[in-house]
């Protein structure tokens, strides 16, 4: 079997060395020039990849908020405690730690009794809500606690009014985005810089669960 040998192409030489060298400086010039466009262009595909993945991305930002307010009731103010989604993305709520001077608490109840006095009673209005293993649409708010004033616990009522914007409630959150970007803040502190996480774990007593009789 008879192989022919390889050819490599080369200029053709003209008989004139100083031509034949600007010839062949064109052409490494022409090839280092096409080697640059090329860069040039992958290098702005890339930014342009970048730039389009941070434009879904923000445009998909949860950011968790806390609120609390007075609210109308039958019997006179409610206090509302809240949380809300102030970002452009739902947000994936995967975990909720309340604490009152630095003691976790299990639920409502046993908040509003360390921090307020509060006694369960049967005919209470009081309201509760879960906050995790919820989504949560941008401009939507879950309010977990809402306390009526009436006169039976009008001391409680009182109590809460004063201490739900204090230093000694922590709530902390952990809440993740679509793309499982995750963030834990202490939202009780109303920053606006929430700590970036790998994943939400789980607290050692997470609020909304029932403390064990």
């Amino acid at each position: 079997m008879h192989i022919d040998p390889e050819h490599h192409l080369e200029p053709r030489k003209t008989g004139q060395r100083a031509f034949d060298v600007a010839i062949t400086v064109c052409i490494l010039l022409i090839s280092l020039s096409s080697l640059v466009i090329a860069l040039v262009h992958s290098n702005t595909l890339e930014r342009m990849a970048d730039a389009n993945s941070r434009l879904v991305e923000t445009n998909s930002w949860p950011f968790i908020g806390y609120e609390t307010g007075n609210a109308a009731g039958k019997d006179g103010n409610a206090i509302e405690m809240r949380i809300n989604n102030d970002g452009v993305g739902p947000a994936k709520i995967e975990t909720a730690e309340l604490k009152w001077r630095g003691r976790a608490m299990h639920d409502t109840i046993e908040f509003l009794g360390a921090c307020c006095g509060y006694r369960p009673d049967p005919s209470n209005d009081l309201w509760t809500d879960l906050m995790t293993g919820r989504v949560l649409r941008a401009g939507e708010t879950i309010t977990f606690i809402t306390l009526p004033k009436t006169v039976r616990d009008a001391a409680t009522w009182n109590r809460l009014n004063a201490v739900r914007f204090g230093p000694q409630l922590a709530l902390d959150i952990c809440y993740c985005s679509v793309f499982d970007e995750c963030w834990n803040a202490d939202v009780a502190r109303m920053s606006l810089t929430p700590r970036r996480v790998d994943r939400c774990l789980a607290p050692p007593v997470p609020f909304g669960i029932p403390k064990p009789s």
